[in-house]
């Protein structure tokens, strides 16, 4: 009798993809770790770790376009929300919907601004790329209306001389001199010939100073720098000064040193009591700083020149004690300075000694630091700047590895733009964002011994600025929007971009319009272990493990050696909500625990094989905490060309 040979069940095996890290756009989709995905998008790492679905944004206010920077905070005990959009100065309400101009015809352009308190009284000085502006807490006008007059000699007699005390403010022509009168000169020759005017003129008295009135008390002589007056003014006090002058004289150019910078930091020697501003075109090597405690008054004398002549300061971090200068690419000079405050000969000076060359910025608006590391973008992606542990050196170091191939080939990198926000450095360009998450850090790949960045990438976020506010995070659009992100919203409404919402029954709820965030995962294409092995992926033990929301779904797909995905199965996973109910799709599932999706779809004779999890619905969120595949293995693969 012949003997039946029965064929032994194929041994099945599998492949678990768990503890989710980010992206990894640097390799090949089959070099991927599979803890990474090759081609993720708008997702973002939960308190957990695992990939959940970005935030939507809907629009708040409309602007004239662009929106080049906004601003929150204290400004005279309230706080604001300023704008510099188009030509305009805007006060924006988010409570009551409006935005109100303060200024028009300002210089439409990127510059800065920052807030700063002086005697208890806090105000938010802008840079528009054109002007110096002051915002009081009413109005908004120019710094130079109200700044600082130094006196620049005092002891000095009728006929000249005197001692020097105050150097000329750049920002404004107004200078004071101080003079010891006699009993016999009524001419009083200033310093400078050719004056615009002289603006007041004063003389001490036994109640105090006077103010004297031209044409009754003094004549003028502008061409030669002459103060006449109609009688002598001895001192009441021998040795004491007792007249003072003050005059303008224009010096061409002195005033848009300042009003054309674009870049600042707050620095000083043993307390952050100084602006520094840099980032005029016209003078690129070029730093300026204030007085202490004086933003209106930036002394002639209080300049830096860093480096070469002919690259530009791009922007300033905080690093330890040192205020870190970044200039922009330079392949033989260096191209970032270490700055400290010293007291050298009884006088505050601010040198700068260079670091680092090589790595220079390419944009003026990606300077953030991500926990205590200050970071900024280079051609060559994002990098931070940290000490040695051997030596007191400072080096820059690449953080960004996983994002850098696609990051490094987008068009107009020196219009990106970055902010940290929730331990997140959240950069944007061409409405796209590439996120390093500051909370979870890899070995280097680089070998450097040192660590990256887990990465994150997102699209459809048309941001040209960004403003934080604790967990609020805000954007403005080249097209005059200005945007939030739904960190407010109710539930799964929050995940929608540009929609229109309401407030109903004390909550923000979505009302109408907006797209759907286009979220996937995808594993690496997998080799399972062999690519010489024909493989079969098992109708039974294959499935994807998602979060739980009160609405939720997911499609899933095959990508089999490279051949176009094929569609396997979608499904809807919600949870009953009292406050969230769409009767066609009702349910009484109340389980919120964690939500699977079986495949159960065979597909045969792959040598590599990518799994896609993908959510295209509007106010669903999504995320993942893992995906398993039971396969096995069967003959050796050939070529197949």
């Amino acid at each position: 009798m012949g003997k039946i040979h029965v064929s032994a069940a194929p041994v099945l095996k599998t492949a678990r993809y768990s503890d989710f890290k980010g992206v990894d756009f640097s390799q090949d989709a089959s070099l991927v770790s599979s803890k990474r995905s090759p081609s993720a998008i708008n997702l973002i790492s939960d308190n957990g770790g695992n990939p959940v679905k970005r935030l939507g944004w809907r629009k708040l206010f409309d602007l004239e376009a662009p929106v080049h920077n906004i601003w929150r905070g204290e400004v005279n005990g309230a706080t604001r929300t300023v704008a510099h959009a188009g030509t305009k100065i805007y006060l924006l309400d988010e409570a009551n919907g409006t935005a109100s101009v303060l200024k028009s015809g300002v210089t439409s352009a990127k510059g800065t601004g920052f807030f700063f308190r002086t005697q208890d009284i806090s105000k938010l000085y802008i840079l528009t790329g054109g002007e110096y502006l002051v915002y009081d807490g009413t109005n908004v006008k120019n710094v130079s209306d109200d700044a600082y007059i130094p006196t620049i000699l005092i002891s000095k007699n009728p006929t000249g001389g005197g001692t020097t005390y105050e150097s000329i403010n750049l920002i404004q022509p107004k200078r004071t001199e101080s003079f010891l009168g006699n009993s016999t000169d009524t001419a009083y020759y200033l310093a400078s010939t050719n004056v615009t005017a002289v603006n007041e003129v004063k003389v001490r008295t036994a109640s105090g100073w006077s103010t004297l009135t031209v044409g009754t008390d003094y004549s003028v002589d502008l061409v030669n720098g002459k103060v006449t007056f109609t009688t002598a003014h001895s001192p009441l006090i021998t040795g004491q000064d007792n007249i003072l002058i003050t005059y303008s004289k224009e010096i061409t150019g002195y005033a848009a040193r300042i009003g054309k910078c674009t870049v600042h930091a707050l620095y000083g020697y043993n307390a952050i009591n100084r602006v520094f501003l840099s980032g005029n075109a016209d003078y690129k090597s070029q730093d300026w700083y204030s007085e202490a405690y004086d933003p209106t008054y930036f002394p002639d004398i209080n300049y830096s020149v860093i480096g070469t002549g002919d690259t530009a300061i791009m922007g300033y971090l905080k690093t330890g004690k040192y205020l870190t200068i970044i200039k922009e690419d330079n392949n033989q000079d260096s191209t970032i300075f270490m700055r400290t405050g010293e007291l050298l000969n009884s006088n505050i000076v601010f040198p700068a000694i260079p670091s680092i060359a090589g790595v220079g910025a390419v944009s003026k608006s990606c300077f953030a630091t991500l926990g205590d590391e200050p970071m900024f973008l280079s051609r060559r992606g994002v990098y931070g700047v940290i000490p040695t542990v051997l030596t007191s050196n400072y080096v820059a170091r690449d953080r960004s590895f996983y994002v850098d191939k696609k990051l490094t080939e987008e068009a107009n990198l020196k219009d990106a733009i970055a902010t940290e926000w929730e331990g997140y450095y959240i950069l944007s360009v061409n409405s796209r964002c590439y996120i390093l998450d500051g909370r979870h850090k890899s070995s280097d790949q680089l070998g450097n011994s040192d660590y990256l960045y887990e990465c994150y990438y997102w699209e459809n976020v048309p941001a040209v600025c960004f403003m934080t506010d604790g967990e609020k995070l805000y954007f403005g659009t080249s097209d005059g929007r200005v945007c939030k992100f739904n960190t407010d919203a109710y539930g799964v409404e929050k995940y929608s971009d540009d929609a229109t919402f309401e407030i109903r029954n004390g909550d923000l709820r979505y009302k109408t319009g907006g797209a759907a965030i286009i979220t996937e995962w995808s594993t690496p294409n997998d080799d399972d272990g062999g690519v010489q092995y024909y493989k079969t992926l098992n109708k039974k033990g294959c499935l994807a493990v998602l979060s739980p929301y009160s609405r939720s779904s997911c499609k899933c797909y095959f990508i089999a050696d490279g051949n176009p995905r094929q569609f396997v199965k979608d499904d809807t996973f919600d949870i009953f909500d009292w406050l969230d109910i769409e009767f066609e799709r009702f349910t009484f599932n109340s389980n919120e625990s964690p939500q699977e999706i079986y495949f159960n779809k065979k597909r045969k004779k792959y040598k590599r094989i990518q799994i896609v999890i993908r959510n295209d619905s509007i106010n669903e969120g999504f995320g993942i905490h893992e995906i398993i595949k039971t396969f096995s293995i069967g003959n050796f693969s050939k070529d197949r060309r």
